[in-house]
């Protein structure tokens, strides 16, 4: 709280990691104006393990270049270097990485990764000097530009890393044009598609929850009903599991996520089904018949199609959505 708003006040527009009034959805917002603006040349990177590979002496000589309070510098360093207790008990001394769960670590992260961006933002860098854009949340950054990196950029860019004793991960990090490849960031998938319409030729931005954030939706939902609760306390957990994913995903104007909620209330009402069909639920006869409908109907469970369509609207009309008016 004391040393957050220094250091905000050096942070760039387009770092969006564990920041006051910042989300991954404004970073979803900015990657797609730059697409539009014909910034669709993509380089995602990935590092590796970087909260636990910050090298601490570096981190502290940035820390120091705002912050001149020693007793502060002190705690920091003594919270850095506390011991790590491994599985067996015994206690290991850290000199590399963030705390593991500490209250401090993301904004100490931020601090350290702000160095890199302001490499990349500097107006008379040669970064800049390239028209190379960037978006981070956190250690998950992507460059963007109008034309081709040149290998010397590349270059620059990994030594630059590496003397910040950071690592690229090669097989992680992609190089592409969104008009050849998609990619990920975040949980969504960028690609291009083709326009619906016939008449029309042109191809499109298409945002969408990634194969794998539905994978582990699925999971999740997996989870939820594999467990041996009555039907109230399972409606109220799947409830807290569909109003989390549709709130992440749901973005208004930016995301398409009409097709995916199709296939989740599909995949609902099949494992629902098994779930109601499963011994000791045999009595369910009724709800069995419409598994998803009837749950929505009698026990409250949430109508995922309704609710995107009001938080889409609300979203839209600067309105704020309750899940109270879903029984409007």
């Amino acid at each position: 709280m004391m040393i957050e708003p220094l250091f905000e006040a050096d942070f760039i527009e387009t770092s969006y990691g564990f920041r006051p009034k910042r989300s991954a959805q404004d970073a979803i917002r900015k990657i797609k104006e730059n697409l539009f603006a014909g910034y669709q040349f993509v380089y995602d990177a990935d590092l590796s393990k970087y909260f636990d590979t910050i090298p601490h002496d570096k981190l502290m000589k940035v820390v120091s270049r705002r912050l001149a309070d020693r007793g502060i510098l002190k705690l920091l360093r003594q919270w850095l270097r506390s011991p790590i207790q491994q599985a067996d008990g015994q206690l290991t001394k850290s000199r590399i990485g963030t705390p593991q769960g500490g209250v401090i670590s993301p904004l100490l992260a931020n601090i350290y990764m702000n160095v890199f961006d302001q490499l990349i933002n500097d107006p008379e860098g040669v970064y800049a000097k390239e028209d190379i854009r960037i978006v981070r949340y956190a250690d998950d950054f992507i460059l963007m530009k109008t034309k081709h990196y040149p290998p010397k950029i590349l270059r620059r860019m990994s030594e630059t890393l590496s003397r910040m004793g950071l690592t690229i991960n090669q097989k992680k990090t992609k190089l592409l044009h969104i008009s050849k490849s998609s990619f990920c960031f975040l949980g969504f998938e960028f690609r291009m598609v083709q326009s619906k319409f016939k008449w029309n030729t042109k191809r499109y931005t298409n945002i969408r929850l990634s194969t794998k954030s539905r994978s582990k939706l699925y999971a999740n939902i997996s989870d939820c009903l594999g467990r041996h609760w009555n039907i109230e306390p399972m409606v109220y957990k799947l409830n807290e599991i569909l109003i989390g994913w549709l709130n992440y995903y749901s973005i208004t104007g930016v995301t398409h996520i009409w097709d995916t909620v199709s296939q989740i209330k599909w995949h609902l009402d099949y494992k629902l089904y098994k779930w109601l069909k499963s011994k000791g639920r045999k009595a369910h006869k009724t709800l069995r018949q419409r598994p998803f409908d009837n749950l929505v109907k009698y026990k409250h469970l949430l109508d995922i199609e309704k609710y995107a369509s009001l938080k889409y609207r609300a979203n839209a009309t600067g309105r704020t959505l309750s899940v109270s008016r879903m029984s409007e």
